[in-house]
């Protein structure tokens, strides 16, 4: 059993999401990783290590949907908890096609954010 502790990363081209989830993980002391893009994000998962990753639908560059198809085509790297962050404007039939854990409405509540993350940080 691994005693590396998860991160989480959020996965956001926005820069007052990214800065919003920021601000509540690091208050409730988790550590964290920010992506701008799906791209970014692949880099930093490719590394090896325990991320819980909060990946919006809609980006630039590579979006969330890209994302965890190429997570699917990488087995080793599809090793992390993935949930979709998605506004009312996004498909949620599509989302529903992905393998991730959970999807998470925009706007978000601090209390959405730390529920959904309960099962995953121990």
């Amino acid at each position: 059993m691994s005693t590396e502790s998860r991160e989480i990363l959020v996965v956001d081209d926005d820069p007052i999401i990214r800065d919003m989830m920021v601000d509540i993980f690091d208050l409730e002391g988790y550590p964290i990783r920010v992506a701008r893009n799906g791209r970014e994000a692949l880099e930093k998962m490719r590394q090896g290590k325990r991320y819980l990753v909060f990946l919006d639908l809609m980006m630039p560059v590579m979006d969330g949907r890209e994302v965890c198809l190429q997570l699917d085509a990488e087995p080793e790297v599809r090793k992390r908890h993935v949930i979709v962050v998605m506004s009312a404007m996004d498909n949620l039939a599509q989302a529903a096609t992905l393998n991730v854990e959970a999807t998470m409405p925009k706007p978000f509540s601090v209390d959405n954010v730390l529920q959904i993350i309960q099962p995953y940080m121990e």
